[in-house]
C-alpha cells in the first residue's frame, strides 16, 4: 500500500507541474522510481520481469510520441514508464486506457463546449493521477 501512496503522490506533484508549467521535473520521477525499486525489493510483491514489462509499455508510448513529432509529450512517456515500474504491465495498460479515455472526453468537451482547437495540447499528468486514483478507489 505504501507503493500506491508514493505513486499517487508523485502523480499529484506532476499533475500540478504539468498544469502550471506544461512540463514535469525528471528528478522527481527518477527519485520516485528509485523509491519504487527499493520498495519492490523490500516487499517483494513484483518480479523484475513484471516491472520491466510495465516500463516497456511506457517506452512504447515514448517512442510513439517521437514518431508523431511530439503528439504525446516525452514527459508523458516517462511518467508511464514510472507507473509501469510500480504497476506492472496489466495494471499499467488499464491505467493508460483509463487515462486516455478521461483525457479524450475532456478534450472533446473542450472542443464542443468551449470551441477550442482540436490541436490544442492539454496536460496529461492530471488524467494519469485521476485514472490511478479511480483504480485505487474501485479496487
Amino acid at each position: 500500500m505504501i507503493q500506491a501512496y508514493v505513486l499517487l503522490g508523485t502523480l499529484g506533484i506532476h499533475s500540478i507541474e504539468d498544469i502550471r508549467q506544461k512540463k514535469i521535473t525528471v528528478m522527481i520521477t527518477l527519485f520516485s522510481g528509485i523509491i519504487g525499486i527499493l520498495l519492490h525489493i523490500w516487499f517483494q510483491n513484483r518480479s523484475i520481469y513484471e516491472m520491466l514489462s510495465g516500463v516497456l509499455a511506457g517506452m512504447c508510448i515514448l517512442l510513439f510520441g517521437r514518431l508523431t513529432n511530439g503528439g504525446i509529450g516525452a514527459g508523458d512517456g516517462i511518467l508511464l514508464m514510472l507507473t509501469g515500474l510500480y504497476l506492472g504491465l496489466p495494471e499499467n495498460i488499464t491505467l493508460m486506457l483509463l487515462s486516455f479515455t478521461l483525457a479524450g472526453v475532456y478534450g472533446l468537451c473542450q472542443v464542443v463546449i468551449k470551441n477550442r482547437s482540436r490541436n490544442e495540447k492539454i496536460p496529461f499528468a492530471p488524467f494519469l493521477f485521476l485514472g490511478y486514483f479511480l483504480m485505487l478507489v474501485l479496487r
